[in-house]
This record gives C-alpha cells, sequence and structure tokens, in this order.
C-alpha cells in the first residue's frame, strides 16, 4: 500500500503538498492529483509538511500519527512587534532562586522543545535532565579539577580563559561553573550523527526562549561544555562516552532578579548582496 492517501473528493489539485516537499518525493499524476512512487518512498523524511500544509486535508500519510489543526486564531496573538520585544529582552540567568523545578514542568518544556528543527528531520538529539543540586555541585568541583590539571600541564587553553583566576573565584565560594543552579541540562547526540551538533544547539536555543513562559530563565554553562569536551572523566559522570558528542549545556531555574530594561547590543553587521 502506499503510504499516502489522497480523499479524491476533497482535494483541490492545488499541487502545493507537492511543491513544499523538501525531497520532492510527491508528484502529480496525469488528472493533477498527488501521489507517491514506490521507489521513493524510502527517501521520504516524515516531515509531515503535505499533511500540514493541505488546508482541505484531503492528504494521508499512513507512516505519521494524526497531528492537531492549527488553531490559527491563536496563532496571530503572536506578531512582529511582540515577538520582536521578547527577543530583545532575553537576558542569560545567572542568579537563582534555591528552589528546584518541578519535573512536571521540565516535560512541558521538552515536549515544545522535541518540535525544533534537525537536519533531514532525523530528529536524534538526545538530553540528560539533572535535578540533583549535589550532582550538579559535583561536576562543578570536576571541572575545577579538572582545570587545575590544565594548568599544570600548562596547556594553552589554561592560560587563555584564565583558569587559575576561575579557580580562585570558585574556591572562595563563587560557584562560576553552573552558578549554584538547581537544574542543568546537557543535550547531545551520538558522535556519528553529522549534523549533531547544529540540531543539538538549535533545540537548546529554543529551549532558552522557552523558559521565561514557563517564569523560568536560563544560561549556557560554557565552562562545563568546554570540560565535557575536553575531559572524558567527567563525560563519564554524565554516563557518556567516546561514542557520543556533548552540543550544549544549560543551566536553568527561578530567576532571583528582574530586569527592567532592555540591553545593549551592537548594530547587525550585515553585508547586502
Amino acid at each position: 500500500m502506499n503510504i499516502l492517501t489522497i480523499n479524491h473528493q476533497s482535494c483541490q489539485r492545488c499541487g502545493v503538498c507537492v511543491a513544499t516537499c523538501p525531497v520532492s518525493v510527491i508528484s502529480l499524476d496525469a488528472e493533477n492529483f498527488p501521489y507517491m512512487k514506490e521507489e521513493d518512498e524510502k527517501r521520504c523524511v516524515l516531515c509531515g509538511h503535505c499533511e500540514a500544509v493541505c488546508s482541505k486535508q484531503a492528504l494521508k500519510h499512513h507512516l505519521l500519527p494524526q497531528t492537531e489543526i492549527v488553531q490559527q486564531d491563536k496563532l496571530q496573538e503572536i506578531n512582529a512587534e511582540n515577538l520582536s520585544a521578547y527577543f530583545r529582552n532575553r537576558r542569560s540567568i545567572r542568579v537563582f532562586l534555591p528552589k528546584s523545578v518541578d519535573k512536571s514542568v521540565l516535560e512541558k518544556i521538552f515536549e515544545v522543545v522535541s518540535y525544533s528543527p534537525t537536519g533531514v528531520n532525523l530528529q536524534k538529539n538526545k538530553w540528560i535532565m539533572i535535578c540533583d543540586h549535589y550532582f550538579i555541585r559535583q561536576l562543578s568541583n570536576a571541572v575545577i579539577n579538572w582545570m587545575k590539571t590544565m594548568i599544570e600541564q600548562k596547556a594553552e587553553l589554561a592560560q587563555y580563559l584564565n583558569f587559575q583566576k576561575l579557580i580562585n573565584a570558585f574556591e572562595q565560594g563563587n560557584d562560576i561553573i553552573c552558578r549554584s543552579a538547581m537544574n542543568l541540562v546537557i543535550g547531545y547526540t551520538d558522535a556519528l550523527h553529522t549534523s549533531g551538533a547544529i540540531d543539538s544547539i538549535i533545540a537548546t536555543s529554543q529551549l532558552e526562549l522557552l523558559l521565561p513562559s514557563f517564569k523560568l530563565g536560563g544560561c549556557w554553562a560554557g565552562y562545563l561544555m568546554i570540560g565535557l569536551r575536553y575531559s572524558p572523566e567527567i563525560k563519564k559522570m554524565l554516563g557518556l562516552d567516546e561514542s557520543h558528542a556533548v552540543h550544549s549545556a544549560m543551566m536553568i531555574g527561578y530567576p532571583k532578579y528582574r530586569y527592567y530594561k532592555t540591553p545593549y547590543r551592537k548594530k547587525a553587521q550585515v553585508n547586502w548582496i
């Protein structure tokens, strides 16, 4: 059976499903009805564009579950003005309340983040959600210990990023690794996944932008990401090995403070052609 079923009575033969198919596996027959050749079925990336773009719901893809109809009236609440303001006022949150985020809230966030785009719709992003504050502290300690080793080995990275200054701050009670966050999310993929880094970073970026709608804030844990990249021991703490590639780490929590002004940013550098 063909993986596409067309309701010929509802189909307007407009060809929109053909035009929007990202891998061009849908064609029009002699009567301008869409169909998929058997030899092209294996090339289908299961993106669901063909079903979603049909205003008459005349097309059914049998390898995809049924999804909700878009409520256009709700989407119209988002406009260029308010969405632009939201993006401009995004801030990295580095000071959190000592309150852990409930698992049910995090599950809702990941449910939305799973819709972020991935290369060829492979959807191979994986996550580690850490809710144990003690374990997060252990990760911070592990990164600091790794930094000390890098200094002993006189590694260029240690000097370039001034590891000694970071170590001094940490030993004085300032956790510059994980900022005493109560929750931490790690994004990774299989190491052999060629578009893993891009897919994971896009998803993590969307996750960060989503957080304020749940009254949360986030900040990229850059030093932890570096430690996970260079230290197999730190990676092992997360149950990962050389077959995995870590692409992102983000601190998540309830912001302790509120910001009242838009952050300054330099003007975008754009070459117009």
